[in-house]
């Protein structure tokens, strides 16, 4: 357990090693719940799984969105708290969630079941890929309140003081789901529906391991049923210091909605296929980026509520550096050997294998300046600005993403679809330079900042 004279007084390579470490393991580990689905997919299924389950992730991202703004939410504000030195405070933010996680599962499951096909008939695919990606839609819908509880207790029990036990609990349910997709997919053909049913299942042992975590003696957020509400004030500042984080989840959900439409359109189901290997591909990087984000969040929002801004600066900086560090190696390796890594999902044919080798490497010149944004855009939710973060995650997709995936593809096809992601990536990435010049001189003292 880390303590709060630690987290003011420790040094901050120090404290970053301790809370990003687990933060990234935990992060690697439940995200690679879904690139063992993608892998066991695409070997025990083919290419039309791989489509399916491409169609159907944009609805799955939601619940992870939901799940990403109650526990960050949540989180940042406990930090604040006890950087303030308020424990009871924190006490009572901790009370709503699992009321709060209850309800929005609750109300997702009933919304995903019944507007599950409407949605699903939207897309131009084959009627197989529809019914693929409607099997695992149902799964997971149906076990939503699993899936949100290990995603918004992960951060709080990081906070608490546990980065070690988050970790370990992720470890255990990735483990789980590899022996149940090789069982429910590969022995007994269960194909998407075995796949998702293993998802749930791993999810739901994260999910009781953590929760009993705030129900026994170690924990410093101490919860009983008794102590159990459903605060409306509290409610919605959870919320509303969370829905950065939701935006940024939902902003995934959306690129991978729009992508479908546009593949789709200017391209075929292969071209799906090919994004979602794409997708698992680059997923390691993207959670290695979240995870440096996640882990960095208490440290700064802890020393940031004691008006310690000297190391919240120099935690920002690490962040930032140790994101482009693990971007370029990320660019190197796709440009290395693409074909091994498009192999491991067994693509069906050469014209997929040769479609997603080349948006691979269109999209990889992103990875250097991606996690630098999401850094950013953490810092501001980690200090309660949450129109700053807001501004980040949805200026990248509305501003630019999504007007490049309309303009691109008219005078490029296929390729204008892969080169919309790098080039609103380094424009939102100039707009968080700006921006952070003039954050770096207010933590300096070199500037006051506007009310």
């Amino acid at each position: 357990m880390v303590s709060d004279e630690e987290m003011l007084s420790d040094g901050i390579w120090s404290l970053f090693r301790r809370f990003t470490f687990p933060a990234i393991a935990g992060i690697l580990v439940a995200g690679i719940q879904t690139i063992i689905d993608g892998f066991f997919i695409g070997n025990g299924v083919g290419s039309q799984g791989l489509a399916g389950v491409t169609l159907a992730f944009p609805f799955v991202m939601f619940i992870v969105a939901v799940g990403i703004m109650i526990g960050m939410g949540s989180a940042s504000l406990v930090a604040l708290e006890l950087g303030g030195s308020h424990r009871d405070r924190a006490r009572g933010l901790m009370s709503n969630v699992f009321p709060l996680v209850l309800v929005a599962g609750v109300v997702i499951t009933i919304l995903g079941l019944v507007l599950g096909r409407s949605l699903m008939g939207m897309f131009e695919a084959s009627d197989i890929v529809r019914s693929m990606a409607l099997d695992y839609m149902d799964v997971i819908f149906m076990g939503s309140v699993f899936i949100l509880l290990p995603l918004t207790l992960d951060p709080l029990v990081r906070n608490d003081g546990f980065p070690l036990l988050a970790m370990k609990t992720m470890v255990l349910a990735v483990l789980v789901n590899l022996v149940l997709d090789y069982i429910f997919v590969m022995r007994l053909d269960m194909q998407l529906f075995g796949a998702a049913l293993a998802t749930v299942i791993s999810f739901a042992l994260s999910a009781v391991i953590l929760s009993l975590h705030f129900f026994g003696s170690r924990t410093g957020l101490r919860l009983s049923p008794g102590t159990m509400s459903f605060r409306l004030r509290e409610v919605l500042r959870i919320l509303k210091t969370g829905l950065p984080s939701f935006a940024m989840q939902l902003s995934v959900s959306l690129l991978f909605l729009a992508h479908n439409f546009a593949l789709l359109h200017h391209g075929d189901e292969g071209a799906v296929s090919a994004y979602g290997i794409i997708g698992y591909s680059f997923a390691i990087f993207y959670m290695l980026f979240e995870g440096i984000a996640v882990g960095v969040q208490p440290i700064i929002g802890f020393n940031y509520g004691a008006g310690l801004y000297d190391r919240v600066c120099r935690t920002l900086k690490l962040a930032m550096a140790s994101c482009f560090a693990i971007g370029l190696v990320g660019v190197v390796i796709v440009y290395l050997v693409p074909e091994m890594l498009v192999g491991l999902f067994s693509p069906d044919t050469e014209e997929i294998l040769g479609t997603t080798v080349t948006g691979m490497k269109i999209i990889a010149v992103s990875l250097l300046v991606q996690g630098i944004v999401v850094v950013n855009a953490t810092y501001y939710q980690s200090i309660d600005r949450v129109g700053y973060a807001l501004f980040i995650h949805l200026g990248k997709i509305f501003v630019f993403m999504l007007p490049l995936l309309l303009a691109l593809p008219m005078f490029f096809g296929l390729h204008g679809v892969w080169f919309a992601t790098p080039v609103a990536d380094y424009l939102m990435f100039a707009v968080v330079m700006v921006m952070l010049y003039y954050e770096l001189k207010v933590l300096r003292g070199e500037k006051c900042r506007l009310p």
